[in-house]
């Protein structure tokens, strides 16, 4: 019962704060170039305006392009369920193995690519084929990530790898967030992996796949995208300070807990933004170069650990 509670508080917290993280990001990184910006509250209008906006779908596809909105937003649910975001020991966390979190990204990666090859439109098929080079380079170095911790915390669980994870006696971690730190940009459709506000065809890598969607799909897939931002945020700040994460369903833990959640995100939200107003997006023939880095860094931390192991 204790375990399902706190499930059920992450759930609901996630899913709340989500919008208001994408609209942080963008007020902050609009201060930050000297212009008023929206409120960070605008997404939960637009979000709630597309809901109520009718559809219009293409002839050309079939029910994969129906199916795309409804995989992409599951697969980011099942994420927010058994990741430690707000609590640790959730009812699901067993579920949390990181070869399964591997495979559920690349799940909802694949849905969105098909949904924007579905539309037989130029810009669907190029931000498709540019999505899946991008995948093919995170993947190695999202395993090799979670396999340092894995190697270091003796566990396979993530909410476990966290809870066990400790930089100060464990220094091989620090080369494994950085590179965490690196794929949450490319996942996320960021600086300088991707510009997120530009509709340029020479740029664009994730808008481009859902530009013929519309309505609620299009809810659905803006919805699951800033669910995917606020995961990583909250999971990079997690590993650098667990001890702000709920381990019992009392109130004041939870309430704590909650609090250091808003804490997180406004902090990486001011980060990101930061991030995003000092560099420029990088070109995407040379993004092998970025994210072989990141896995080279991933390496370097499981070589690490594996050395401290054997000495």
């Amino acid at each position: 019962m204790n375990s399902i509670l706190l499930t059920l508080v992450q759930f609901v917290a996630t899913l709340a704060i989500a919008p208001f993280v994408v609209g942080l990001v963008r007020l902050f990184k609009a201060r930050l170039q000297g212009r008023h910006g929206a409120s960070p509250f605008l997404p939960y209008i637009t979000y709630a305006t597309l809901l109520k906006k009718q559809m219009v779908i293409s002839k050309s596809t079939s029910w994969v392009f129906r199916l795309v909105p409804f995989v992409v937003l599951a697969s980011t649910l099942f994420l927010v369920c058994v990741l430690p975001l707000v609590v640790f020991g959730g009812a699901l966390s067993h579920l949390g193995h990181f070869m399964i979190i591997a495979g559920v990204l690349a799940l909802g990666t694949a849905f969105l690519v098909m949904g924007g090859l579905e539309s037989a439109s130029a810009f669907g098929g190029m931000g498709a084929s540019r999505e899946m080079t991008l995948a093919s380079l995170v993947e190695p170095a999202m395993i090799a990530t979670f396999a340092t911790f894995a190697v270091v915390t003796g566990a396979f669980t993530v909410d476990t790898m966290f809870a066990s994870a400790n930089i100060l006696t464990s220094p091989a971690l620090l080369p494994a967030i950085a590179a965490l730190i690196m794929i949450a940009l490319a996942e996320n459709a960021r600086y300088p992996v991707d510009n997120p506000a530009t509709h340029l065809e020479l740029t664009m890598v994730h808008e481009a796949m859902v530009l013929e969607y519309s309505g609620p799909y299009l809810a659905m897939l803006e919805y699951a995208s800033g669910l995917k931002l606020t995961i990583f945020s909250l999971l990079v700040a997690n590993v650098l300070f667990p001890m702000t994460l709920a381990v019992d369903a009392t109130l004041i833990a939870i309430i704590m807990a909650l609090g250091w959640m808003i804490i997180k995100v406004v902090i990486v939200s001011f980060l990101l933004a930061l991030l995003e107003s000092m560099i420029a997006k990088m070109r995407f023939y040379r993004m092998q170069e970025y994210l072989t880095i990141a896995f080279f860094f991933a390496l370097a931390g499981l070589v690490f650990a594996l050395i401290h192991i054997t000495l």
